[in-house]
């Protein structure tokens, strides 16, 4: 995982931080239930080509992810804002199966501090950076 340098100026970062890496440890490890757990309970995934997943449904779109092949990735902020308890992250993305690359693209997190202080992802939208057709 990398990070690049970020505007923040609230309590976030360090806990985007460790949940971006939560993720994509859990992904290395094939692990569809640790990378949904960065999720909060009422989360919404916003994939290209597919409905929205909320709930289980969160669980189950990684687990496919990790069966069709993809063994890794990589996320890096390019910008981290907070307001009050959310927490907005805009960055990009590679995701590997073995050795090679198999998607790279942008993302926007919506971060969300829970009750106990801890942040997730509430919301998650990502796009391909690489040209089809």
């Amino acid at each position: 995982m990398t990070r690049s340098d970020t505007v923040s100026t609230g309590t976030a970062r360090g806990d985007v931080d460790a949940t971006v890496a939560t993720f994509v440890q859990a992904l290395e490890r094939g692990d569809a239930a640790a990378m949904a757990s960065v999720y909060t309970p009422d989360a919404r995934l916003l994939p290209p080509g597919a409905e929205p997943q909320t709930g289980a449904g969160i669980e189950h779109f990684w687990r496919g992810a990790i069966d069709q092949g993809v063994t890794g990735g990589t996320l890096e902020t390019v910008s981290l804002e907070e307001s009050g308890d959310l927490a907005v992250e805009e960055g990009r993305y590679e995701l590997r199966a073995g050795d090679e690359t198999i998607d790279r693209g942008k993302y926007v997190v919506l971060h969300r501090r829970l009750g106990d202080g801890s942040w997730r992802w509430a919301i998650d939208i990502w796009n391909s950076s690489v040209a089809t057709g």
